[in-house]
């Protein structure tokens, strides 16, 4: 394979709308790492959330994790590079999630919710993550009391909202601040440090590596893909994915139920 190094995105790329993993994909990507190929999970969700993967392919070894935040070599348990929020500005999007009736989610080297938005998680347009956080969320009954006592920097803060108009509230609000505010879900607000994103994350991880950019592919279905996609040689948008994504990739391939993935990568395999 001329490709050394294939990036992929989690939620709406890699697994199926049920939050599963195909097993032809399984199989695929198994194949191209015998030979010799490094498959990089490039996801939002903090470490604590990749459960899943670590079960089903325990041969990936690297990992970018919060959008960019953190990228890890899960074999060495290292931290190849880290850029947190300063504890500052945890305290505003902290001040922003009291404007509006909304879901705040901590995302560290732990997952962070309060119990009683859990209870009520579909509205916050954030059902189909339920089983996750019951299984592997910290619950706490206040994350502001949770966090005066143990302030540290944060990867990544998420804010859920009913709908849109909310969320365009807490961006107007925390655009005056430097961070890096991204689209997600339908309603759901990204926040990281500024300068933050995936794209960065992959070039720090291929210069750790030594794999040049002409040897990178990227697969996503969302706007927190873009940075990768510009990052990578080749990208590929899923079926899926939001119209201006599809617009920015290379190829289009199927949807996220129908094996993109799987796909995509066959496609890299018998590219010259």
């Amino acid at each position: 394979m001329n490709y050394k190094l294939i990036a992929i995105d989690m939620d709406g790329t890699l697994l199926r709308s049920d939050k599963t993993l195909s097993e032809s994909t399984i199989s695929i990507l198994k194949e191209v790492m015998k030979q010799g190929c490094e498959i990089v999970i490039s996801t939002g969700r903090c470490l604590k959330e990749l459960y899943d993967i670590y079960e089903k392919l325990p041969e990936i070894r690297y990992f970018i994790t919060t959008n960019g935040a953190l990228v890890y070599d899960a074999k060495e348990d290292k931290v190849i590079y880290e850029n947190s929020i300063s504890i500052p500005l945890v305290y505003k999007i902290i001040e922003a999630s009291h404007r509006k009736d909304l879901m705040l989610h901590i995302l560290d080297f732990e997952c962070i919710i309060e119990k009683d938005k859990l209870e009520h998680v579909e509205t916050y347009k954030m059902a189909s993550y339920r089983e996750m956080y019951t299984k592997i969320a910290k619950c706490v009954d206040s994350i502001d009391s949770y966090f005066k006592e143990n302030e540290k920097t944060i990867q990544k803060i998420n804010l859920y909202h009913k709908n849109k108009e909310d969320r365009q509230e807490s961006i107007t609000f925390l655009s005056q601040f430097d961070l890096c505010l991204t689209y997600a879900e339908s309603c759901a607000l990204e926040c990281t440090a500024n300068h933050v994103n995936k794209g960065i994350g992959l070039q720090k991880l291929s210069s750790y590596l030594n794999i040049d950019s002409k040897q990178i592919a990227s697969i996503g279905d969302s706007f927190n893909d873009l940075s990768m996609f510009k990052t990578a040689n080749i990208s590929f948008a899923m079926g899926n994915a939001e119209e201006e994504v599809k617009k920015q990739a290379d190829i289009v391939v199927s949807d996220n139920d129908h094996d993109g993935v799987k796909e995509a990568i066959e496609y890299i395999k018998n590219f010259e």
